[in-house]
């Protein structure tokens, strides 16, 4: 189901000059919509959450852009940026927009003054505004002040959305209440409260059809109910057809199930219009093809049009390498934001110099030598490989990395940590975290076939790197996983995720370990990772040689292992300060006085 935008929509949409990071941005401010996003995203423009706007370059191309895509838009002039230079595109009245006149700082999205008709001011004077009702939840706006969304966060049944940008409340009688009695805005919420066994609107169902142009997909029509459309656009191989106006999922009978099981938790209809043997278990989608189509598709979202010749030819150069997911995505961050800072120019043309002016710059901003190395490499790439430079190697002085040790636990703290654990499958899987050494990622891409019980070993595949390994599976897990399995019936995934066929969510894992530890009463920051750092750790203590550990933990280089040297207790429990060496022949001296 999709909804059509009209001329009408676009008259609360308003822009304004801004400043981020030394450059000058076009701001653009609306009230909260799903379409209205999607359509600024598809030209490139990137969410600035300090200013809470979405901004685009300030170049006559991005702004002629803009303007074809929202043509009754209102241009706000502040008296600030009125001295300095117009807006591009807006010189010698170029455009005919109306023009509104504020002294104020950023306005609230939806209306060139600052005012929303919607909103509610509370008695402590912070401004509210309840958006939607969506699923179980009402949808809120409230301006970042830390006391309150202390106070939110506290109230069960509320918590901070971050896609959506706004807080959610469970639709409970005392819910609203609680929110309304912090906010001091009585009658924010509307009565609507949740009951799990009447639908909002009896005639909401979920629809799937025939897709003609690839029977290997099937079209699903969902309601227009954000929580639902979340859970869909997750599955793997979903995408959404601008032609068919629907998502179009992968036909097997897996995915099928699932939408079904989503019907059931949220009361609506589902009405199957296939016909017989459509469904197919073999149309099961490689989660690596879908991997790298996400990815393609946030690439596509970070590249403004000025900069897309540039970035395709050089995403091309990495895809046609065989690099994986995570490094494109960083590599074509780099590439964009050193277009960004360049004006867009072609980067042949671009000298030595300006290259190392940008680095100093990315320093200056606060950005990690990490961010900048990850520049580094991207730009030996594409000079080197896709302008084909013979010999090209952009020697620059490589920023000092900054070497900080890893948070590290004890045996005592690690049994601390699972037995404020109740749920047998978190349990699990922060146990095989610290039994095995495993990364988050690892863990959660766990299949039951890669468990080789018989040679209490763990196949890990395509990890990073790409590279294959074999893990230890430890002998005690070997029963409770066996236990756990029985319990969790599950034929692909060791942790299946909420529908079937979907593997645990990785950031859930974070979720189940954070509260682990504070549940522990601990005061490490400690997370999954930690485990695996307590695994190595623990291991070269107990006398493991530390070539042995770098294969465990597949490390490609065994300087990334040393790492834990200067990590294990025993080794520095032997070494006596000076100090205490001093004061105690001092003592034994008997001339301690005058010395504390």
């Amino acid at each position: 189901m999709s909804v059509h935008l009209h001329n009408s929509d676009f008259t609360n949409i308003s822009i304004r000059k801004i400043l981020i990071d030394g450059n000058f941005r076009i701001g653009i401010y609306f009230e909260y919509n799903d379409q209205i996003k999607q359509k600024v995203k598809d030209f490139g423009a990137r969410w600035n959450k300090a200013l809470r706007c979405w901004h685009i370059d300030y170049t006559p191309e991005a702004y002629n852009e803009f303007r074809r895509v929202f043509p009754a838009h209102t241009v706000i002039t502040d008296s600030a940026s009125s001295k300095s230079s117009p807006a591009p595109g807006l010189k010698n009245n170029h455009d005919t927009a109306p023009t509104a006149e504020s002294n104020s700082e950023i306005p609230h999205p939806g209306d060139a003054s600052g005012h929303n008709p919607h909103k509610a001011d509370d008695k402590n004077g912070f401004g509210v505004e309840y958006i939607s009702t969506t699923g179980k939840y009402w949808v809120v706006k409230i301006p970042y002040k830390e006391q309150l969304s202390k106070g939110l966060k506290a109230i069960k049944g509320v918590y901070w959305n971050g896609s959506y940008k706004a807080w959610m409340a469970f639709r409970h009688v005392s819910v609203k209440q609680r929110v309304e009695a912090l906010l001091g805005t009585q009658g924010l919420l509307p009565d609507n409260y949740w009951t799990n066994t009447v639908p909002e609107k009896a005639e909401e169902k979920i629809v799937v059809e025939v897709h003609e142009p690839d029977r290997r997909m099937m079209q699903v029509r969902l309601p227009r109910v954000s929580s639902v459309i979340q859970i869909v656009k997750r599955f793997a191989g979903s995408r959404y057809s601008k032609s068919q106006e629907c998502y179009l999922l992968p036909s097997n009978p897996q995915v099928y199930e699932n939408l079904v099981k989503i019907a059931a938790d949220y009361s609506f209809a589902i009405e199957n219009k296939l016909p017989d043997a459509y469904l197919n278990k073999r149309y099961t989608p490689s989660r690596r093809k879908v991997e790298m189509a996400l990815t393609m598709e946030k690439v596509r979202n970070l590249t403004p049009p000025a900069a897309r010749d540039f970035v395709d030819a050089f995403t091309d150069l990495l895809l046609a390498t065989n690099k994986s997911a995570n490094t494109i995505k960083t590599y074509v961050h780099a590439f964009v934001s050193f277009l960004r800072f360049t004006g867009y120019r072609d980067p042949a043309g671009i000298e030595r110099k300006e290259i190392v002016k940008y680095l100093g710059n990315m320093i200056l901003q606060g950005f990690s030598p990490s961010a900048a190395n990850n520049c580094v490499n991207a730009l030996n790439i594409y000079y080197s490989e896709v302008l084909l430079i013979p010999h090209f190697e952009l020697k620059l002085p490589r920023p000092k990395k900054e070497h900080r040790l890893p948070v590290i636990i004890t045996q005592d703290e690690c049994i601390a940590i699972f037995d404020n654990v109740s749920n047998p499958k978190h349990k699990m899987v922060l146990m095989l975290a610290y039994g095995t050494g495993l990364r988050r990622s690892e863990l959660v891409n766990l299949k039951w076939e890669d468990i080789l019980f018989d040679e209490y070993k763990i196949h890990v595949r395509s990890g990073k790197g790409k590279k294959d390994r074999m893990v230890m599976l430890p002998y005690s897990a070997v029963a409770a996983l066996q236990s756990y399995r029985e319990l969790y019936k599950s034929n692909l995934y060791v942790f299946e995720g909420q529908y079937k066929g979907e593997p645990y969510s990785a950031q859930s894992v974070a979720t189940v370990m954070q509260r682990a530890v504070q549940a522990a009463g601990l005061e490490k920051k400690a997370t999954v990772h930690t485990l695996r750092h307590a695994f190595a750790t623990h291991l070269l203590e107990a006398g493991t040689d530390l070539r042995f550990i770098q294969a465990l933990l597949g490390h490609s280089s065994i300087k990334t292992t040393t790492i834990y040297t200067h990590l294990t207790k025993k080794g520095v429990d032997k070494i006596e300060s000076p100090l205490d060496k001093l004061m105690k022949e001092h003592k034994n001296s008997g001339k301690s006085d005058g010395i504390v």
